[in-house]
């Protein structure tokens, strides 16, 4: 094992808890389990010698209720990010730059999209491990957090890594940029939505007519929300490098329609007047006129001026994430957990943990 590294913490205390718990049925993820999974992750981070961890303050004090109880060994510090807490979006973004300055070798996110917008706005080419603690889960994935800690660790201490001929470990995922009238603005990691209405209101998007076009980064047949519209569009496409431009009609026109989980057990037909695949580095405007944009499910922009130009482009180099799967076939390939209590005994090919 290499030298011990830094990992991050970035547990978003605001995650799980929009209006889609009362207009749809999304789990509600209270800070309570959040403090449960990050005892998990700690517990993964301290069991292949990860010597620090920083992570994100917050007022209910998550990470640090966390390390409590979880019987941690005396190495393994915890330290605090030195940074204002204002309760905004920007925490998080600021937290990941303050780890990609320190040097982070991967940073562990609870959250949703949203959440991983944010982080992804600064935590520049720090490896994410993001954990499913949100609404709408297409960038994180449901996993277990003892898991996440391990891969994390193992990232960051250097036994798994990409290597030649081997899965890889770390990948780099799509993202969109997002250019008004000719300047850069803003980024998603899924979905760029303009909406007919022109107020941001509770921001989340769910009903069909409230949409006028959607530009995505990845077509995935499994996607949950505005993205599920992809996967059923183009099946031939999913999980391949394709993003896609979708057109959302109007009933009364006659639009042929696509059956979608538009929110968490919420089903809805969405009209369909127009769709292409998308490839990376191109580039798409939105039609003119008033209208709001949403970036990974929440309305963030009002467009008032109907003149506004709106340019979308399928960026292949946005964050890079950790797939935890093939980071656990490292360690276990490295020998990480494996302890011989006497020679000769024990599986794998190299005896001894952390060797």
């Amino acid at each position: 094992m290499t030298d011990p590294a830094l990992v991050g913490i970035i547990a978003n205390p605001a995650s799980g808890k929009d209006i889609r718990r009362l207009v749809a049925h999304g789990s509600a993820f209270d800070n309570n389990e959040k403090i449960n999974i990050v005892r998990r992750v700690l517990l993964g981070l301290d069991a292949v010698g990860v010597s620090e961890v920083a992570y994100l303050p917050d007022a209910y004090g998550i990470v640090e209720r966390a390390a409590a109880t979880a019987n941690l060994q005396p190495r393994l510090v915890l330290t605090p990010l030195p940074m204002p807490v204002l309760g905004y979006a920007s925490d998080s973004t600021e937290a990941a730059q303050r780890l990609r300055d320190l040097g982070a070798g991967a940073i562990v996110t609870l959250g949703g999209d949203g959440t991983n917008r944010v982080v992804a706005k600064g935590c520049g080419d720090v490896p994410l491990v993001p954990v499913s603690t949100g609404t709408n889960n297409v960038f994180p994935r449901m996993v277990e957090g003892t898991l996440a800690g391990l891969a994390a660790g193992l990232v960051a201490t250097g036994v798994a890594r990409n290597r030649p001929g081997q899965r890889r470990v770390i990948r780099r995922a799509a993202r969109l940029d997002v250019h008004i009238d000719g300047s850069p603005d803003d980024i998603a990691l899924i979905d760029v939505v303009s909406s007919r209405q022109a107020w941001i209101g509770a921001r989340a998007l769910w009903e069909p007519s409230h949409l006028r076009e959607i530009v995505l980064s990845r077509i995935s047949a499994s996607a949950i929300g505005i993205a599920s519209i992809g996967g059923a569009l183009f099946p031939q496409s999913c999980d391949r490098c394709f993003g896609a431009w979708i057109a959302v009609g109007d009933d009364a026109t006659g639009s042929s329609s696509v059956m979608v989980p538009i929110a968490p057990g919420l089903l809805r037909d969405v009209p369909i007047a127009d769709a292409k695949l998308l490839g990376h580095g191109e580039t798409v405007l939105l039609g003119m006129g008033r209208c709001t944009l949403a970036f990974d499910g929440e309305r963030e922009i009002e467009i008032r001026d109907s003149d506004t130009r709106v340019a979308v482009r399928l960026d292949p180099r946005g964050p890079r994430v950790v797939d935890v799967d093939s980071a656990l076939v490292a360690g276990a390939a490295a020998g990480v957990f494996v302890t011989s209590s006497r020679s000769g005994e024990g599986g794998g090919d190299k005896g001894g943990k952390g060797k």
